[in-house]
């Protein structure tokens, strides 16, 4: 989903948000890495950072722009009867024609 956004920014027209849109993108992941790891090791919650970074690295890959701020900084609290999850905001990165952004939700707290 992070590629895909990423590339669908990219892009100057509107793009269908389906797998089918990543038939001709191919991933090279190393095995036992953070996007691979192997099948006997817990993995849990680490989307609110993962995905931030994944969207940083094909943005930059394309020269896009500057890196955001990383983290998607999660706030929750509730008990019992309720649940509370908000994503804070942090910053963008330059790019080619604009200067950064700093307290402006970004890539995956702030998409459709």
């Amino acid at each position: 989903s992070a590629v895909i956004y990423s590339l669908r920014s990219l892009v100057g027209q509107d793009i269908p948000l389906n797998q089918g849109c990543l038939a001709p993108i191919e991933f090279k992941i190393p095995p036992f890495s953070l996007l691979n790891p192997s099948d006997d090791v817990g993995v849990v919650g680490g989307n609110v950072l993962t995905s931030q970074r994944v969207v940083d690295v094909v943005l930059k890959a394309f020269k896009a722009c500057a890196a955001s701020q990383g983290c998607m900084n999660n706030l929750t609290f509730g008990d019992d009867r309720f649940g509370y999850y908000e994503t804070i905001a942090g910053g963008a990165g330059a790019g080619p024609t604009w200067h950064g952004r700093s307290g402006v939700h970004t890539h995956c707290t702030n998409t459709r």
